[in-house]
């Protein structure tokens, strides 16, 4: 995996504000890559970032980590019900285009 790819998504990610949450489509649309791009590097690389405020378009995670999430997701008081995150919590793609463009840091190359 490229590192700087891996690196801007994880600031991308990072940039999602408590109790709202992005697709993995729109993180992708933001960092240039493709959503699934976006899952693999959040699967290998996503643990030190807030990762439960990325997920599918349908609103939900891996079953494997979703129970997790539901805690951070009732925590920060993000919209959901046992199943997935209510589509009022997604923000779209000029939302967090305007968040990365306004207080993202793009990484340095080698």
């Amino acid at each position: 995996m490229d590192e700087i790819a891996v690196e801007r998504v994880l600031r991308i990610v990072e940039l999602v504000p408590a109790a709202r949450v992005a697709a993995y489509g729109t993180v992708g649309a933001v960092a240039g890559c493709s959503p699934r791009y976006v899952g693999r590097v959040m699967k290998e690389f996503g643990s030190n970032v807030t990762w439960w405020r990325v997920v599918s378009a349908a609103g939900v995670l891996p079953p494997e980590i979703h129970a997790r999430a539901r805690l951070q997701w009732e925590s920060e008081g993000t919209p959901h019900t046992h199943r997935s995150v209510d589509r009022s919590a997604f923000l779209d793609v000029d939302s967090l285009d305007e968040l990365w463009r306004t207080h993202g840091t793009e990484p340095e190359c080698g």
